[in-house]
């Protein structure tokens, strides 16, 4: 029998894939760049926030895990004569939909990165990925800030529901939900193996830094 208490609905790995994700995208967004110097912990961050991407898609598409996005879709008119918490599934469903923005928005920057990474630092894909990576930005603010609104009209507990709540199941689904997380799991490695293995991101970001150092080296010295 399904538990009552509500934390019990946020299975272990939906919190450990969804604070993973948060967690990834905060640290991608805050450290120095592969142009601005030390840029390998970007790059790792972005990677595994992609990774954890696709093991959340796969989870949801083949498992049927909810809330699917047709679920987000279903938006509906708050009541305003209820008072101010007729507009809470308004705020979830727009947490919803933001959500998802925010993983399609990861999967293209990081395909942008490692597309223009092998360009050097003119690549019109790096011009392209910054712009993703402000959109992140936006859609990371927003999602939360819609949460929020949530959480205060229900006076919902987001912190231990998400966090520390008991735990109801690890996981969700049943045997789809194990096909997804499976399917979901190859894709995750298949991703990082073939950023830092056959591609070489890490060599070909170093070489674009060095390039940039000694164009500005260049630069200097003309002023000189």
């Amino acid at each position: 029998m399904p538990s009552t208490n509500p934390a019990a609905n946020w299975a272990l790995l939906k919190r450990v894939l969804h604070w993973g994700i948060a967690v990834a995208v905060v640290t991608a967004l805050l450290v120095p760049k592969p142009e601005h110097g030390e840029g390998l912990v970007h790059m790792a961050a972005g990677t595994t926030a992609l990774a954890l991407v696709l093991v959340r898609v796969a989870w949801r598409v083949i498992g049927g895990v909810k809330p699917a996005l047709t679920d987000a879709l279903r938006l509906r008119l708050p009541d305003a004569s209820r008072g101010a918490r007729a507009f809470a599934p308004l705020a979830l469903q727009g947490a919803r939909l933001l959500g998802f923005a925010l993983m399609l928005a990861i999967v293209v920057a990081v395909g942008l990165a490692v597309t223009g990474i092998g360009q050097g630092e003119d690549s019109a894909a790096l011009e392209a990925h910054e712009a993703a990576g402000t959109t992140i930005m936006v859609l990371a603010i927003a999602h939360a800030a819609a949460v929020l609104l949530f959480a205060l009209l229900m006076k919902y507990d987001l912190i231990g529901v998400t966090l520390f709540g008991a735990v109801g199941k690890v996981s969700g689904g049943g045997a789809r939900g194990a096909a997804g997380l499976a399917l979901g799991a190859a894709l995750a490695a298949a991703s990082v193996f073939t950023i830092w293995g056959p591609m070489d991101v890490a060599g070909k970001a170093a070489a674009m830094q060095e390039q940039g150092e000694h164009g500005e080296a260049g630069a200097r010295g003309e002023d000189d």
